[in-house]
């Protein structure tokens, strides 16, 4: 993969199922100013994955993301990144819930069945990733530059009927500055993505060099498309029309019938569908790995096992009737603790590893590094608590106790003597 090949997917891995379902909750939470917090998001978030980069740029891994943890981590955060790759498999609810959306849609009478509909989808995802129906998934990811026209169109269309000054009484800051914190927080779901190249460095041509490239370029060009996604969204119609609303929805608003059956069915759903599959795929086989490390009990060193408990994992979100900013929420806050830890700990990278520093393929001081590493922190720490606070007294107490028992699942694997780390051996 060159590095036209990597920005491709790195692009591809940011815009997805979350930009189609959330920017309505984030001008739910910000009004019109669901632009300025998609910016911060991606600011947010690439500096929350600058560590992630630097790694990158000093090892080759074939083991990814979870490989760079058990390197730079002693074994029981190791333990507790491993055991959150399982939890934020409760991401992909919201595919299910957001293609069931997408349905009624065009067809208003499955409007009353979008439990079962979702539930039904993400069954026939999960059967379609175990079964390998290879030629069905290369399809969906040929059909992936649909989703980039679908958003161009949605843009180009919606700029002549966007109310440039407003509506009455509608400011940008709807929620004020915690509001907005909060949809900088909930906006974060949808710039992550970029750093799924780092799974791909055995492929990649001089991946110390070009994934770095690959990220910044992406990262960048996806949010000025985001930016100006935000504004038309938040700015065809007045906020109680758009409020909480999908990206369909807006998109009938602004595009001629033909286009928007494509906005919804070669964009919203392709863009979906190639995104679950890949999701799907991309979290198989590092959960048999982490459990082959014993972090997770041995049925799951099964692929077969590991796709149903994610099925389970992925379905209960729907049954419990969880809203999309609630699922989000949810597996952020664990998510972003366990970040600030690691990027805390990998501040002593230039130390640590004096030799593959100095070779790196992304050129920085230590002190820039180590600056950038508390901007991380910091904004690890806010989006998570920002998150936290998003939610009701009991999903919040409810999220608490999930992290907390993360730490304790995996203090009880240590002690036990299942695990055994092996994930760093392939080190280049």
């Amino acid at each position: 993969m060159n590095l036209l090949d990597l920005i491709f997917m790195s692009v591809g891995g940011i815009i997805g199922a979350g930009i189609f379902s959330m920017v309505g909750i984030g001008i739910a939470t910000t009004g019109r100013s669901v632009a300025l917090a998609l910016i911060f998001g991606m600011i947010f978030t690439m500096s929350q994955q600058i560590r992630i980069i630097f790694t990158s740029s000093m090892f080759s891994m074939v083991g990814g993301t979870y490989s760079q943890s058990a390197l730079l981590l002693p074994p029981m955060l190791t333990g507790v990144t491993a055991i959150t790759t399982l939890v934020t498999a409760f991401s992909f609810s919201v595919f299910g819930i957001a293609m069931a959306g997408y349905l009624s849609q065009l067809i208003p009478a499955l409007a009353p069945y979008q439990t079962p509909i979702a539930c039904a989808v993400l069954v026939l995802f999960f059967v379609i990733a175990n079964t390998g129906a290879a030629i069905f998934a290369k399809v969906l990811n040929l059909l992936g530059i649909l989703k980039f026209i679908a958003l161009g169109l949605f843009i180009v269309f919606g700029m002549s009927k966007v109310q440039h000054g407003g509506f009455t009484g509608e400011p940008y800051f709807i929620g004020g500055g915690t509001g907005f914190l909060t949809a900088v927080a909930l906006m974060s779901f949808t710039c992550n993505g970029a750093t799924n190249i780092v799974n791909v460095a055995a492929m990649a041509e001089n991946p110390k060099k070009n994934i770095p490239k690959a990220f910044f370029i992406a990262s960048i060009l996806t949010a000025g498309v985001y930016a100006l996604l935000g504004y038309v969204a938040s700015g065809i119609a007045p906020y109680g029309q758009v409020a909480g609303q999908n990206l369909g929805y807006m998109a009938q608003m602004v595009l001629p019938e033909a286009l928007y059956i494509f906005f919804i069915v070669g964009g919203a759903m392709c863009s979906l569908s190639t995104a679950l599959l890949g999701g799907i795929g991309g979290y198989t086989m590092p959960i048999v790995g982490i459990a082959n490390d014993g972090w997770l009990p041995a049925f799951l060193k099964k692929k077969t096992n590991v796709v149903i408990t994610l099925a389970i994992i992925s379905i209960l979100p729907v049954l419990g009737g969880f809203t999309l900013d609630n699922i989000v929420s949810m597996i952020m806050v664990p998510g972003m603790v366990v970040g600030a830890i690691t990027n805390f700990k990998a501040m002593k990278m230039p130390e640590m590893f004096p030799e593959e520093w100095a070779n790196s393929g992304l050129k920085c001081s230590p002190t820039l590094y180590r600056v950038l590493m508390a901007i991380s922190i910091i904004t690890s720490l806010m989006t998570g608590f920002f998150s936290l606070t998003s939610l009701t007294t009991t999903l919040a107490i409810g999220t608490v106790v999930m992290t907390v028992a993360m730490f304790v699942w995996t203090w009880y694997r240590l002690k036990k003597g299942y695990v055994k780390i092996v994930s760093t051996a392939d080190l280049g």
